[in-house]
């Protein structure tokens, strides 16, 4: 299918805005990724937003000679549009018009795999729709020659709202439940007090490629230049340099203007990264936008309240970036790593920066065990990170890293 895009930005931009013209080039991506061939890119400057099209009618003119001249089947708007602004729109137009919001919809209802993933979709979607739903019933009863009476487009729009909110409310209980059983999940990790790293990053930063890594490339861990290539978290032991272990989960990548429908869908996922003793921030030293990468990065993070959690910035692809980005002075203050996920560059740095981090938490113990006490030793392997247990004439030495309190309660244990 091709599709005309377009971005309509005000003249006078507010300081901290998105750049409308970056924006629209993000927006082209997005439709690739939905398998969609961009047939041109506006940019459409106003004084101010249109409230019955968004844009001015000469400029929606220009639009609708465009679309038939490159036979266009659809338009995509980069602003969340009204209902009302999505009927006038493809009034004009005489073709089917989308915004941002729905096309990302789009993409995460292809990618979800897992049953929570998809079942958040469907939550955001039927909240796009819900929000959607406003000046239709006018419409429908004025298709019925109803003007001014509660005709049956009214009462049609009543039950289908009626019905996407008691939809949501059932996707919500099975996501409560899903919740739920991830708290129990946790609840068990936290009994193995392996320390938990959460990767996040704008989308197509490299978060996948890096744990795929980190991993040792064992577990196979899908990724790909795409945007959204993968929605779902995934979490995998990572060894650390001292012998120990960490948890870290890849999470879904971040995206300007993130619908908020998505962020509430997601907000459930997304709790991981809240229990999380660090963060990697990978960024993609490649862009062109890196800087606002960022700053949406930094701003989710901080509309989920995880701004507090300690973060390690990891600049990924260095095998492609200009040079000067790699060397630049202001990054270097930022205490960054600098790593090539794809090529495997850097990565003893970082995971040497991530043990560092950690061990402010987990401290180092030694206990000497009797040589019979298996059970006590199985005891410390499940609740301690161990680094060794060497056997020896008077027992078993065994050195591992864990919290003050975990090793009170092992050696207490280990008395008793």
């Amino acid at each position: 299918m091709r599709a005309l895009l377009a971005a309509a930005a005000v003249k006078k931009r507010k300081r901290g805005d998105p750049d409308p013209a970056v924006a629209l080039e993000e927006l082209g991506r997005l439709a690739e990724t939905a398998g969609i061939e961009v047939l041109d890119k506006l940019l459409i400057k106003v004084s101010k937003y249109n409230p019955s099209t968004l844009i001015g009618s000469g400029k929606l003119e220009e639009l609708k000679k465009l679309a038939a001249e490159g036979g266009a089947k659809l338009a995509i708007f980069d602003e969340e549009l009204s209902p009302a602004q999505q009927r006038n729109l493809e009034r004009v137009l005489g073709l089917p018009v989308i915004d941002r919001t729905y096309l990302i919809l789009e993409i995460f209802s292809r990618r979800a795999r897992t049953r929570e993933g998809k079942l958040q979709v469907r939550m955001a979607r039927f909240s796009y729709e819900l929000s959607h739903l406003t000046g239709k019933g006018a419409a429908m009863g004025q298709q019925h020659g109803m003007i001014g009476t509660r005709g049956p487009g009214e009462r049609q729009l009543e039950y289908y709202r009626r019905e996407l909110r008691d939809k949501i409310t059932a996707l919500g209980k099975e996501l409560d439940a899903i919740r739920e059983e991830r708290a129990t999940q946790r609840g068990g990790r936290d009994s193995v007090p392996m320390p938990q790293v959460a990767i996040v990053g704008y989308t197509n930063s490299g978060k996948s490629t890096l744990l795929d890594r980190l991993t040792g490339r064992k577990h196979a861990i899908y990724a790909d230049d795409k945007l959204f290539a993968t929605l779902d978290p995934t979490t995998k032991r990572v060894r650390l340099p001292g012998g120990g272990w960490a948890l870290l989960t890849d999470t879904v990548g971040f995206i300007q203007k993130l619908p908020h429908n998505l962020v509430a869908a997601f907000r459930s996922t997304l709790e991981e990264t809240a229990h999380a003793d660090l963060i990697l921030h990978v960024h993609d030293l490649a862009s062109p936008h890196m800087k606002l990468q960022r700053d949406a990065v930094r701003e989710t993070l901080k509309e989920l309240d995880l701004a507090e959690i300690p973060v390690i910035n990891v600049y990924n692809k260095t095998d492609i970036a200009p040079e000067h980005r790699v060397n630049a002075e202001v990054l270097r203050k930022m205490r960054p790593v600098f790593v090539s996920a794809l090529t495997g560059s850097g990565m003893k740095e970082l995971l040497a920066r991530v043990e560092a981090a950690l061990t402010a938490k987990w401290e180092e113990h030694e206990l000497l065990l009797p040589s019979g006490a298996q059970k006590m030793l199985s005891v410390i392997y499940r609740t301690a990170l161990v680094k060794s247990a060497a056997y020896g004439e008077k027992g078993i030495t065994v050195r591992f890293r864990a919290t003050k309190e975990n090793f009170r309660r092992i050696a207490n244990l280990a008395q008793g």
